[in-house]
């Protein structure tokens, strides 16, 4: 029967911490790693040369949730972030299953032993995998994650209010001829503009603004 022990003491090997010495890790990412190796759970496996052999009994479902670095730890979660991927970077640890918070699973975790073939051509380069479920928000699906409506934007524009150029503006509504935009004179009857901006409030308080033309 295989039993899972979780001691006091955290053993690390010799090769490790010579590995760890010769390369460039972060505080943050050492720290990090150190906290990841107290998760382990070992398990016996059997004798191999007359001494007793152990391993990681959870090792794939090791869990460390950024809540936890951030609460117990003191770790931000941008901080944390960055030294997963450094860690995964030289084979320390990696990634067995992606987690989130929209199906409330939690993200699972191997130690690796990839870095002792760190520096060599043996050595297999692992990067976070992408997270291809669709679980965050995205503007295709706001509406139906959030279970709320988009506020609608009022259109004020060629939808519903129809600009003529100045060359179709007539002699009855006080102008005697048709300006450009070059050359607007002192002709235009100041009147028109106002008679049009009380035509256009009517038409909205009618709720026909779809077929408002200003001429």
């Amino acid at each position: 029967m295989s039993k899972h022990r979780k001691s006091s003491v955290l053993v690390i090997e010799r090769q490790l911490i010579s590995f760890l010495a010769s390369i460039r890790l972060s505080g943050a990412a050492l720290k990090v790693l150190l906290l990841f190796q107290t998760k382990k759970k070992m398990e016996k496996v059997g004798r191999r040369k007359g001494k007793e052999k152990w391993a990681i009994g959870n090792n794939g479902e090791i869990v460390f949730p950024y809540c936890e670095a951030k609460k117990k730890y003191g770790i931000p979660a941008s901080t944390f972030s960055r030294a997963i991927d450094k860690l995964m970077q030289f084979g320390l640890i990696d990634i067995n299953s992606l987690g989130g918070g929209m199906v409330k699973d939690m993200t699972t975790y191997y130690i690796s032993e990839r870095w002792r073939d760190y520096g060599t051509p043996k050595f297999k380069e692992v990067v976070r995998p992408k997270d291809t479920r669709g679980l965050g928000y995205t503007p295709e699906n706001w509406e139906e994650k959030s279970k709320k409506k988009r506020r609608s934007k009022s259109k004020i524009g060629n939808e519903n209010v129809t600009r003529t150029s100045n060359k179709n503006v007539t002699a009855s509504r006080g102008i005697t001829h048709a300006p450009s935009n070059k050359n607007v004179t002192e002709e235009i009857d100041p009147n028109f503009f106002i008679y049009k901006g009380e035509e256009v409030i009517r038409h909205f308080r009618l709720g026909s603004n779809k077929n408002v033309t200003i001429l």
